[in-house]
């Protein structure tokens, strides 16, 4: 009986310290998401990893990506950066300008936004290579690159959707298809980019 007495008090105190718990997080958790409010105003900086969509990439180089500074005013968005899509045997590069309307879902917004791109692509091909065949007729191809560069421009478009996660810290997707001139592209003038990436929040 002893041992039941001294039992009993203890379940009920755990029960009540797990009850104590759970009020604790939910409070905690419900001021955090008063507080960790979606990305609507202010300025906001970012980056992409935009190589999703085209891996693997069969070259030694930095990947697709995009950094950027936005300014928004609740119903849109005003965002420059630098963009680069780069391909297995092409890149494009340069600075960045797009803009579209702030779409809002609770905490998260969608982006639509159209943009152009001013900057340089280049463009390696095969244009010198040749064939072989080895005395046990085994046919092979020696590939020889030229390499051209120039200016290009461009425009696009693209969706970004956006999470607030911790404070001024907050997480998106985006996907965007672009288009971009110069004489390198010739022929492969389309380059659509899919990747993911992360918000800060610098001012409301």
């Amino acid at each position: 009986m002893i041992l039941c007495r001294g039992y009993a008090p203890k379940k009920f105190l755990t029960l009540v310290a797990g009850v104590a718990a759970l009020v604790s997080f939910a409070s905690i958790t419900k001021l955090e998401a008063q507080t960790t409010r979606r990305f609507d105003s202010g300025v906001v900086a970012g980056g992409d990893w935009l190589q999703a969509n085209a891996l693997p990439m069969d070259r030694d180089a930095l990947h697709s990506l995009t950094a950027n500074v936005s300014y928004r005013r609740r119903a849109w968005a005003l965002e420059a950066g630098w963009l680069r899509v780069a391909r297995t045997l092409s890149t494009v590069q340069g600075g960045s300008l797009s803009g579209g309307p702030l779409l809002h879902w609770g905490p998260v917004l969608f982006i639509p936004a159209i943009g152009v791109l001013g900057g340089q692509a280049q463009e390696s091909r095969d244009t010198t290579g040749y064939d072989w065949v080895d005395a046990q007729g085994v046919m092979g191809h020696v590939a020889r690159y030229t390499h051209s560069s120039a200016a290009s421009f461009g425009g696009g478009a693209q969706l970004t959707i956006e999470i607030p996660v911790y404070r001024a810290v907050g997480f998106h997707a985006r996907v965007g298809q672009w288009y971009f001139t110069g004489a390198p592209l010739e022929g492969d003038r389309a380059r659509t980019v899919v990747g993911a990436g992360l918000s800060l929040r610098l001012t409301r």
